[in-house]
Order: structure tokens, then sequence, then C-alpha cells
């Protein structure tokens, strides 16, 4: 990482390809450890690339520049919501962050604001809710979002995952990462061949749904008991 001198955006942190800037608002620290999180996404590389971090009240915004026309992807906003927590969670304390997708002037076209788990996408009257993708059965809690459950079970049945026939998947965000807790027969407990395809499955579902972010693979008893923990 470098620093240069200040603009109107404030000072320039170089983070790879990345041009990281913060204000007066930002402490240093605060500024480096954004940076560092960013790296962890893979999103300082591939390219020139311009965000901010800054503060609004008690809110911190983090501002990035997309590509005219990608406001309204999903994907973008998926990948929004992903860095909105994710800062939340490991960098400001769980304080509020917006992400402001911008122009190349740095200037807002639209927000995205952390989920909010109170809203009526989440029942807290039942632990989990269910939705069904080719005869696979993914409950989920408050931790995951609708969206990232669509986006998991397009993911399911495009590498076959799913065959039509019925299975049950536990799917819930912990400790920084994704859990997906699959029933298994005992005897690939402690296989090491089939702990490696999960490991494999695991990247991959990391790579193509988030944003390289961390995936576990929980093989499990009849009762989603974990019985091996299978890590990217």
């Amino acid at each position: 990482m470098g620093f240069w001198s200040c603009n109107n955006y404030g000072t320039k942190l170089t983070i790879d390809d990345m041009e990281l800037y913060y204000t007066d608002e930002v402490s240093e620290d605060d500024a480096e450890a954004v940076g560092e999180y960013l790296q962890e996404l893979e999103l300082t590389e591939g390219g020139e690339r311009t965000a901010q971090i800054t503060k609004d009240g008690d809110t911190y915004q983090f501002r990035m520049v997309i590509k005219e026309g990608h406001e309204d992807d999903p994907e973008v906003e998926l990948l929004a919501n992903i860095i909105a927590m994710g800062l939340s969670e490991e960098v400001f304390d769980g304080d509020e962050v917006e992400v402001h997708l911008c122009d190349d002037q740095l200037e807002t076209i639209e927000v995205i604001e952390m989920e909010d788990y109170d809203d009526e996408d989440y029942d807290f009257d039942d632990e989990y809710e269910m939705k069904v993708f080719d005869g696979t059965e993914i409950e989920y809690d408050y931790t995951i979002t609708k969206s990232e459950v669509n986006d998991l079970g397009n993911f399911l049945i495009e590498t076959g995952f799913t065959d039509g026939t019925t299975k049950s998947i536990v799917f819930v965000y912990d400790d920084d990462a994704y859990i997906f807790k699959m029933v298994v027969d005992e005897d690939t407990w402690d296989d090491p061949e089939f702990e490696e395809i999960a490991k494999t499955y695991a990247k991959q579902m990391s790579d193509e749904v988030f944003y390289g972010m961390d995936v576990e693979i929980h093989l499990c008893d009849p009762y989603f008991n974990t019985k091996t923990r299978v890590k990217m």
C-alpha cells in the first residue's frame, strides 16, 4: 500500500490496481483496514479501480465507481451488500455502512444500504425459511438474503448438484464465512477423496457466487449435526 497527497476526494491510498480515497472523517488505520478487506475480496486487482470511504453522521459510506448502466445489475447489488455487511462486521464494529454506486467523478448514482433484518424478507417467528430448486430444499436464516439464496440455488442447478430428487441443505452465514451444510453418508465423513471434492466445490461456489468470500461445506448426519468441516 502507498499514500499520496490529498485532493477533493481525500487522501489517496494505492492498493494494487485500486485508488482508495479516504476523507478526514475516516482514520488512516480504518482506511488501511478497508483496503485489506477489499484485497480479501480480490477487488483491488484486474484493472484501474477507484473507490472512496467517508462518513456521514453515524453512517460510513463506501463509494465505488462502476461502469455506466451497471447500477441495476443484480450481481453488482449482491456485491454491494457483501461489501456493506463485511465492512460493518470486520472494520467498523457493527456500525452502519452504505455502498454508493458512482460515476467516474464519484458522484452517487444509487445507494445500496445494508440488509435490514427487521424487514418483511424475514420471519422471526420461524428460525428458518426454505426455498426449493429442482428438488433441493435450501433452508436459510436471517443471516442470508433472498438474493443470495437465489444465486446459490441457480449455482446448484448449473453445476448439476440438483437432479430433481429431494435433497436438503442448510445455508447460513457465521464467523465471516458462508456455511453450506449437507447430509451425506457416514462413510464419507472421513473420506479424504470426498473431502477434496467438497473443498473444490466450496472454492467454486466462493468464486462464482460469493465474490471470493469464505465458504465452508459441512458434512452432516441426517439431523444436520456437523461431522466434518471442509474449508476452502
